[in-house]
Formats: structure tokens, sequence, C-alpha cells
């Protein structure tokens, strides 16, 4: 299974609400009819801050040098799953999904994703693959989950082989008792290059300004811990915990250089099927 990401900066002529609506309802409904899709998710940055659901005091007790001005690099990003690389590279085509007065048609539309990037986004988007571990499948609920990420960089003197044993291992296992756990996902970002070729050779993110700006966001953080839970409740509990508190915070000291959080707003276009793809047409 091959999943990528794909952050991105909303225009600025447009408010934060306002790019939600045009990314959850117009580009979504373009994204999810991109050709051999296996799973669709987009997240937007939360309206509040982390701080207002629970305390200032108890968020910066378990983070660790947040950047500054994070957030002004980006406002959503979405999670793309293929089986192959090729699929995924193949699905900005036109799909014969359309009907038509002689039956099925291709639309056009679909390999341009409804062409809205320019009035949509700031530039192109970071499109990156990443190295996906189900530490707990998610369980959605009848009800709006809490879905919060844990953006991570690795400390440099940490070997990169044993800091994904420790972050899968321990790590892991430790997180896996926080009360009220529904899901949880360690993605590692890697190096494989999922632009060229999904994207045209003069977009934005090509350009030398783009990589900069790419770059300049890659540095802030290396991984990423998806959480969902319950309500917020089961995070805070648990990460009161004295015993569970004292362990994470063993382990992120000696492992990551930062570790900060953000509340992220889910939507499901496409649900997940990690299954073996069946021999006909589906979604």
């Amino acid at each position: 299974m091959l999943k990528v990401f794909g952050f991105v900066q909303r225009h600025p002529s447009l408010t934060h609400d306002e790019y939600r609506a045009g990314h959850v309802g117009y580009h979504n409904s373009f994204g999810r009819r991109l050709n051999n899709i296996r799973g669709y998710l987009l997240n937007v940055n939360a309206n509040r801050s982390l701080a207002e659901v629970s305390s200032g005091e108890f968020v910066d007790s378990i983070s660790r040098d947040e950047p500054q001005g994070f957030d002004e690099r980006w406002d959503a990003w979405g999670q793309l799953l293929f089986d192959t690389l090729d699929d995924y590279l193949a699905a900005r085509s036109p799909a014969r999904d359309l009907a038509g007065p002689n039956g099925l048609q291709e639309d056009e539309r679909v390999a341009g994703v409804g062409g809205d990037f320019d009035q949509l986004y700031s530039g192109s988007p970071f499109q990156f693959h990443v190295d996906e571990y189900l530490i707990e499948p998610v369980v959605r609920p009848e009800h709006k989950t809490f879905k919060i990420v844990q953006f991570i960089k690795r400390s440099d003197g940490v070997d990169p082989l044993l800091f994904r044993g420790y972050l899968t291992g321990r790590y892991a296992q430790m997180l896996r008792t926080l009360p009220q756990l529904c899901g949880l996902t360690i993605n590692f970002r890697t190096d494989l290059d999922v632009m060229t070729g999904f994207f045209a050779p003069d977009t934005e993110g090509f350009t030398v300004a783009g990589k900069q700006r790419r770059e300049r966001f890659y540095s802030d953080w290396d991984v990423m811990i998806e959480y969902w839970f319950e309500s917020p409740a089961g995070w805070i509990e648990g990460r009161n915990n004295p015993d569970i508190q004292s362990r994470l915070a063993d382990m992120e000291s000696d492992l990551m250089a930062r570790s900060f959080y953000r509340e992220v707003d889910e939507t499901v276009a496409v649900l997940p099927n990690r299954a073996p793809a069946p021999d006909f047409y589906f979604r």
C-alpha cells in the first residue's frame, strides 16, 4: 500500500473557513474519483487551539521546541492511498464514471482534480510519501472524534533505525494505554519522489522558490503520529496520568529534538481500504 501526504496552504483570497468549504466540497468531489484510489482523507487545521481544549500549561508541558510560525505554512493536508506507485502516478487521468446519453463516458475534469488549484491554494502542495505503521486500527464511532496529530523531529544523535524501533515499539505501546483511544497511526516521511509525474513540470513546487518553501516546512519535523479519541478527555486524562506521562516524557527526552501537537478536523472522502483490491470496479 502506498500512502501519500499532501500539505497545502490556502489561497490568500480565502478565509480559513472559505478554504475549508472549497476543499471539502468542490475539490474533494473530484479527488475521491481519482482512478484506483483506495483511501482519501482531508485533515484541516482546527479553528481552535489545543490550549482552548485543555490549558496552555498542559500543552506546553508535553511539547518540546515548537517552531515559531508553523501554522503560517499550512492549513490542511490530504492523505491518499493507492496500491502501487504506478496506480498513484496514473490516478490523474480521465475517469470513466460519468453517465452520458450513450452510457458511461470519460470525465476529463477528474484529470485536473477540479482545476481549482490556482484559486484554492497558495503555491503547490507539499506532496511526499510516508511509511505507515498501524498501531491501533481506527474505529470511528457515530459521532465526530477528537483527532490530534503529533509532529516529531528525531534528535540528531539518535540512529534512525533505533529511533524508528523505539517509536513503533515501546513508545507506541505506551500510547495504546491512553483512555478513549480509537485509532493510532505513525507515519515516517521518506525521500521517495511522489511529485514528479503527478504534477506538471511547470508547477510552482518545482521552482527554486517552491523547493525552498517545501524544504523549510520539512525541516520542522520528520514523523507524524495520528491519534483518534472519543473525546479530548481521553488524551488529557492519559497525559496527566503520572505513570504514563513519566514514561513518555523520558522517551521523548531521549529520542526527540522536537514534539508538538495540533487538533485537526478530519473528512473521510474515501474510507481507507487496505485489503487486496477486488477484480472489479469499486470505490
